[in-house]
């Protein structure tokens, strides 16, 4: 049971580090793909990309994945998650 708990533990340790170094991967997308563009699709992008930046830093890594996805979409990016 020890040997599990520990396991478990290790593997939510890794994930959460992996969440956390796709947020700025996915920011950095959306910030090149809407660079120099002023419609209002790239404006909303923007937004949100500095909403998942915010979630980012504040070590909510789930919130800020989700939110950079919602900028994609709103430029109909698809985003390139890291592997």
């Amino acid at each position: 049971m020890k040997k599990t708990l520990m396991a478990l533990a290790l593997v939510l340790a890794t994930a959460g580090a992996a969440f956390a170094n796709q947020c700025p991967l996915l920011i950095k997308q959306i910030s090149d793909a809407t660079a120099g563009k002023t419609d209002d699709a790239s404006k909303k992008a923007n937004a949100l990309a500095a909403e998942a930046k915010t979630l980012h830093d504040s070590g909510k890594h789930a919130e800020s994945i989700a939110k950079a996805k919602v900028a994609a979409a709103a430029i109909k990016l698809e985003l390139k998650m890291k592997q």
